[in-house]
């Protein structure tokens, strides 16, 4: 996010230029006293309930099962 807002680097006053994801790792560095790991995010998040409501993929009509069911009621079918 941060390369997106303020681009790939920084340009500091003395005209040096350092990568903008270093300014952010020092700031998480500095709040938290490491860098977290996705790992230790994803034991941070609490699933709720909607979390939950994808269903599963093998779940879902193949292509081939979607157009057998388009052909037999002739309207079109989101293959979304």
């Amino acid at each position: 996010m941060l390369k997106t807002i303020f681009g790939p680097t920084l340009t500091l006053s003395t005209g040096r230029v350092i990568p903008t994801r270093y300014v952010g790792e020092q700031h998480v560095q500095q709040d938290l006293g490491f860098i977290p790991s996705f790992a230790d995010w994803m034991r941070a998040i609490r699933p709720l309930p909607w979390m939950g409501r994808a269903g599963r993929l093998e779940d879902r009509p193949t292509p081939e099962q979607n157009t057998a069911l388009q052909a037999d009621n002739g309207e079109p079918h989101d293959q979304s």
